[in-house]
């Protein structure tokens, strides 16, 4: 079945869709996220969805990109656009400590499973105003993708690292595409093509069906009322077991441990867009 999928992935690249994987998760992964959320709203959630996407609407000029599922990119594109104040909604550094490291500590503050806590909040609150949900939702289109990303949920602690690795960003790999861990996951391990926001409609939807078909959701019925913070520690979990315990000593990236980040990958990606419906759905009853 997962071998299906990859061909399936591998067909559209080569009719053209798109040119590189190297960025996949960011565009191509949240959007594949939100896509599979969007199929599996129910009709009221849906159109109350769309209604608050269109009230911001204003902030994406071009057409393409005023929809639920572009919108998943927004978060990364205001902060391309240097506005930064939202840095620390990405991730959660969760210390991994395998040696025993003497660790600068850091100090507790706003993260990924905060924040993603009062975005749902805001949307399940009678009190908040139109605005208040709508930008709600586009924050939690993103993170929600973002918090089943493993190495947005982990900073390793090392005699070189005292502080952490930075999520992976600062545990190198060799190979041709990416650089570091965090890299490796983000792109999918070359799992997907590079779809780009105002082309998600040529590619995003088949690629979301086919992966509800190798993932169904009858298959995770009891993980879609967990909390934020146990998708934290399932991410935690996964780098550790897929990249840190994976990675060979020299940092060569093998053909086995390149499978099974992408199996996880997508697995993630497809779990993330259940659960994101599961919020919606249950925000507006």
């Amino acid at each position: 079945m997962f071998k299906r999928f990859i061909q399936f992935s591998a067909s559209l690249a080569l009719v053209g869709l798109v040119t590189s994987p190297a960025q996949a998760w960011w565009e191509t992964g949240h959007m594949l996220t939100a896509q599979m959320a969007y199929q599996n709203l129910t009709p009221k959630a849906r159109a109350e969805s769309d209604r608050l996407i269109q009230l911001l609407a204003v902030s994406q000029p071009d057409l393409q990109r005023q929809h639920f599922v572009p919108t998943s990119v927004w978060m990364d594109e205001i902060k391309a656009r240097r506005l930064r104040v939202f840095d620390q909604w990405h991730y959660i550094n969760i210390p991994y400590n395998p040696d025993g490291v003497a660790a600068v500590e850091n100090p507790p503050g706003t993260n990924i499973v905060s924040m993603t806590e009062s975005l749902i909040a805001t949307l399940q609150d009678e009190r908040a105003a139109d605005f208040e949900k709508a930008f709600a939702l586009r924050m939690l289109l993103h993170l929600v993708g973002d918090i089943h990303q493993p190495f947005h949920a982990v900073g390793k602690i090392s005699e070189q690292h005292r502080d952490g690795d930075r999520g992976g960003n600062l545990t190198k790999v060799k190979d041709a595409k990416v650089k570091n861990l965090h890299a490796l996951f983000d792109s999918t391990a070359g799992l997907y093509p590079d779809i780009s926001p105002e082309q998600w409609q040529t590619g995003i939807p088949d690629l979301a069906s086919q992966l509800q078909k190798d993932f169904p959701k009858d298959n995770w019925k009891l993980m879609m009322k967990t909390h934020p913070s146990n998708w934290a520690k399932e991410s935690y979990k996964l780098s550790i077991k897929y990249g840190y315990s994976s990675l060979p000593q020299d940092g060569e990236l093998t053909p086995e441990m390149r499978r099974s980040v992408q199996r996880v990958c997508a697995e993630r990606l497809a779990l993330g867009g259940y659960r994101l419906a599961e919020i919606l759905n249950q925000s507006f009853k």
